[in-house]
């Protein structure tokens, strides 16, 4: 059986698959799971999406977060920002904030099939406040009836802004300093509830330059030498000495491996599932090697992948891709994590096409035929007996998340969850969450000057995810109405 993130994928006894999905098909046409916010969240919400309406922010968000910041001043611009923007995306890097956001987070969606809600009646498990950890595996909470159950609503999948080369003359010091920050968002990931999750960037913590050569030589018919049991070797310690590269490259490789390793031992140490992130087209085949190596290290043992790679299906290449993935991790017995996205970069793939072919679909209803295409393949996948796959559907799109409900009934229970970021697609999380299906939300962790910036790259790069928080705005607007004039 595919153990996954959300292990428990019942609501309680009784209750069948199809009566959840339609609670989920109601409350995504009717926006009742938005009452699960409170009024401050559910006011914030509507000014952040809004703002995020505003043409001049979805054309250059940077440059307006510059300006505004002149005019207003650092102070007042933080804490505008700080009770607004960050507030409603983001979070505070400490473990007190994260344990209180997984907490909030956790008491969101989770209904049981008569409406009642859960409550967190004790900490889950063994917590400890004096360290903020948590002991896995025991973690419980009751519904109103009494009925002892695993915890439910959405959960935090923490991120740290970690992106560029760092600076000229000191990047592998700065890759250092990514490294140590990776660490600590494992021991934060750690503390904010059962079966924690956090991402993961590579060339954050390996050079690109490294990375783009790596994928050109592992499109060349000889290859790179770079298998997995290879790089897995190389994760333990042994030194590269690959002969296409030069021997301050090896080093560099050696080094970044060294990273990932310790980011890799560490979240296994703690129970935190690592999702790599994909990238650029021109670094993804490097990415998915190295993802692949940590693969066959650590997805051998435990009750779920530790580590999962990230696959985005408006790349022209994805499909084929993934199923001879798929064929190599089922061969080598391995778990195996997949999250399946549309994808983040669309016009910075097209720039570095140059006006030639790009890597990616023409259109985003060709994305969407190929994450539908994705998605059916890794259901029947696993619909395979014996099946260690575990799969997030991560999407914004309400049709894609309820095409994968309707594959459920064909799958172990628990291999599915879904994702989507924090503060985008809300109704979509916490109608899922009400339903009893595992769903996590993508938060980024850091300051305001940190994460605000780094949130408004991830737009201009993704100007599509603003646009379509329309449904949304219109859906919030209504709960609001319900709430003023619940006689209406």
């Amino acid at each position: 059986m595919g153990g996954s993130m959300g292990q428990d994928g019942s609501m309680g006894q009784g209750e069948s698959l199809e009566a959840r999905v339609g609670r989920v098909r109601a409350q995504l046409r009717q926006g009742r799971a938005l009452a699960a916010l409170g009024w401050g969240e559910l006011l914030r919400a509507l000014l952040v999406l809004g703002l995020c309406a505003h043409p001049r922010l979805q054309r250059d968000p940077e440059a307006l977060l510059r300006r505004s910041r002149r005019v207003l001043g650092r102070c007042v611009w933080r804490s505008l920002l700080s009770v607004s923007l960050w507030a409603h995306f983001a979070a505070a890097p400490n473990p007190a904030a994260v344990a209180a956001l997984g907490r909030r987070l956790r008491a969101r969606g989770g209904e049981g099939p008569r409406g009642q809600r859960y409550r967190d009646r004790k900490l889950p498990g063994n917590y400890r406040e004096t360290t903020g950890k948590w002991e896995m595996g025991n973690g419980k909470w009751e519904m109103g009836t009494g009925r002892r159950l695993r915890a439910r609503g959405v959960r935090p999948m923490l991120a740290v802004p970690m992106e560029g080369e760092g600076p000229r003359g000191q990047r592998e010091p700065w890759r250092d300093g990514n490294c140590e920050a990776a660490l600590r968002c494992v021991a934060l990931a750690a503390a904010a509830g059962p079966e924690p999750a956090m991402q993961l960037k590579l060339t954050a913590l390996l050079s690109p330059r490294l990375c783009e050569k790596i994928s050109l030589r592992l499109a060349e018919p000889e290859g790179a030498g770079l298998s997995p049991e290879e790089v897995a070797a190389m994760l333990d310690g042994q030194a590269p000495a690959l002969p296409w590269l030069s021997p301050e490259e090896n080093e560099a490789l050696g080094r970044g491996l060294g990273r990932l390793q310790r980011v890799a031992q560490a979240a296994v140490a703690q129970g935190v599932q690592v999702l790599v992130d994909a990238e650029l087209a021109h670094l993804n085949p490097a990415l998915t090697c190295l993802t692949c190596g940590l693969m066959w290290r650590h997805n051998r043992a435990g009750p779920r992948p530790w580590v999962w790679h990230t696959w985005q299906a408006y790349l022209r290449a994805t499909e084929p891709l993934l199923r001879a993935h798929l064929a190599q991790v089922r061969g080598a017995g391995l778990r195996c994590g997949v999250k399946l996205v549309r994808g983040a970069y669309l016009e910075l793939e097209q720039r570095r096409a140059r006006g030639g072919p790009a890597p990616t679909w023409d259109s985003a209803e060709e994305t969407s035929a190929s994450y539908e295409r994705c998605l059916r393949l890794l259901l029947a996948e696993l619909a395979r007996p014996g099946s260690r796959l575990s799969l997030m559907v991560a999407t914004h799109n309400e049709e894609s998340a309820l095409a994968a409900l309707r594959g459920l009934s064909r799958v172990p229970p628990g291999s599915v969850c879904f994702g989507q970021l924090r503060g985008m697609g809300e109704h979509l999380s916490l109608a899922l969450a009400a339903g009893g299906f595992p769903v996590y939300q993508s938060v980024p962790l850091g300051a305001p000057e940190v994460t605000i910036p780094y949130l408004a790259r991830r737009a201009a790069e993704n100007r599509g995810a603003l646009r379509g928080a329309r449904r949304q705005r219109q859906l919030l607007a209504a709960e609001l109405r319900r709430r003023l004039w619940p006689w209406g």
